[in-house]
């Protein structure tokens, strides 16, 4: 048993922290879309995408003020790919920031300081969809471009040990490139001088849990509905996306699955210009994660439920925007 518990604590900084990549694994039920316009697909679009990089650091990246990409854990986490249609709301101006922190030594500590050594690299870029990795070889051996970089970005050197640092850049997406309309959370409240809003929040929080320990497909994929019909929508050239992304997502409701690692410390964070909501642990051992973290009999890895909270115009309610 201490030797379990030690594994669980250790695969614990390697939790998955996206909703979109972990925790929307979710039975296909009929979908509530009342007062949503109906997707129109288009058989092309192009898929814009963010690989990302890091050395001694943790970070987060952020595009158009809402995370995309979040490391406190221990080691490397680097050379991937994370796509960020449902990110991009209009055309014109995309922000990306990107915000440093000190690595972890260990699973209960951080170090001091960043260094000269610490840094974040990135690279956006755009391509035609849908596209296999055999088409696009075919392509560029014809000399065919189906891909174009539209950013490449590495935070600058940092000259003196400091605590934490900022960066910023943007890159910008043509109304030729963006055939997808959603609203996402454009149009919702600002939060930030709202006096309930952290019970509300910690309410959905605890109501969350609780639709995922019963179990209650219908329930879940109510929560996540505009996150389903969003994602979707930003993938215009798959007319199966909705279908797909609501059948994993009901798959992963009915997953039975404990909840581990009570977060005793947590704050509200928010992004999307103040107009979104979350919750993170400042716990050392899940720092800056959610503290819902749970795992189920068919995966040992335990997995965080990172979600982000909005109220919609002309609605005093939370709901998941992302």
């Amino acid at each position: 048993m201490e030797k379990m518990n030690k594994l669980l604590k250790s695969v614990a900084l390697c939790i998955c922290i996206s909703l979109q990549s972990c925790a929307q694994n979710k039975n296909e039920i009929k979908n509530d879309t009342t007062n949503m316009e109906k997707i129109e697909y288009q058989k092309e679009g192009l898929e814009f995408s963010l690989k990302y990089r890091h050395k001694n650091c943790s970070y987060e990246i952020l595009v158009n003020d809402m995370p995309v990409i979040t490391h406190f854990g221990i080691g490397e986490r680097s050379g991937l790919t994370v796509y960020i249609n449902q990110y991009i709301l209009k055309a014109g101006k995309q922000d990306i920031t990107i915000r440093m922190f000190p690595a972890k030594s260990d699973e209960n500590s951080f170090k001091e300081l960043l260094d000269e050594n610490s840094g974040v690299s990135i690279e956006v870029a755009k391509k035609k969809a849908p596209i296999s990795p055999l088409d696009e070889l075919n392509a560029e051996s014809k000399g065919e471009t189906i891909k174009w970089e539209v950013l490449n970005y590495t935070t600058p050197k940092i000259e003196k040990p400091t605590s934490h640092i900022e960066f910023k850049t943007s890159f910008v997406v043509d109304s030729k490139d963006i055939n997808w309309k959603i609203t996402g959370w454009s149009k919702s409240k600002d939060l930030r001088n709202d006096p309930n809003l952290r019970k509300e929040v910690e309410t959905f929080y605890d109501d969350y849990k609780k639709v995922l320990e019963e179990g209650n497909q219908a329930k879940y994929l109510s929560l996540v509905n505009t996150t389903i019909y969003e994602q979707a929508a930003s993938t215009p050239w798959d007319k199966e996306a909705e279908t797909q992304i609501k059948k994993e997502m009901g798959n992963y409701a009915t997953e039975k699955r404990n909840f581990l690692y009570p977060c005793k410390n947590a704050e509200l964070k928010y992004f999307g210009n103040g107009k979104v909501v979350t919750l993170v642990c400042t716990d050392i051992q899940t720092f800056g994660y959610s503290p819902l973290i749970s795992k189920t009999a068919k995966n040992m890895m335990p997995k965080a439920h990172t979600f982000y909270l909005h109220k919609p115009e002309g609605s005093n309610k939370l709901e998941i925007i992302r």
